[in-house]
């Protein structure tokens, strides 16, 4: 298994295994690294513009182009995937009575970002 998957089943683990009130920061954390993969998103369209108008050298921009798509796809999909799951471990979690408070923040946090990433793919993307 390669290096990356490992990390993200650590920290789908961890995750799962956390109590309620400390699945709050991976909910946020899970938005920090779609926020990471937006970045990198806006990365590829800054180096390819750059590349095409001249004002960015056509190897460097290829180079850094190779090295964005695979960090966009890859921070895009970990918090995505991860929000996912904080949604039903979070609303799994809400029936123990000790952790209620803190997995019904996380999950909604984790349901409102997924709602809305949702939302804006769908507004980007034309179909609306």
């Amino acid at each position: 298994m390669s290096g990356k998957k490992l990390l993200f089943l650590r920290h789908i683990t961890k995750m799962i295994g956390a109590s309620g009130n400390k699945r709050i920061p991976y909910a946020l954390g899970n938005i920090l690294i779609m926020a990471l993969g937006v970045v990198f998103a806006l990365c590829v369209k800054w180096l390819w513009g750059g590349a095409a108008d001249g004002s960015i050298n056509f190897i460097a921009a290829v180079i850094g182009i190779f090295i964005c798509i695979p960090l966009t796809i890859f921070c895009f999909l970990q918090g995505v995937l991860a929000q996912i799951i904080l949604i039903f471990v979070a609303g799994i979690g809400m029936f123990r009575r000790e952790e209620r408070g803190g997995n019904f923040l996380s999950f909604l946090i984790a349901l409102a970002t997924t709602v809305g990433l949702v939302i804006a793919l769908i507004v980007f993307l034309g179909g609306v």
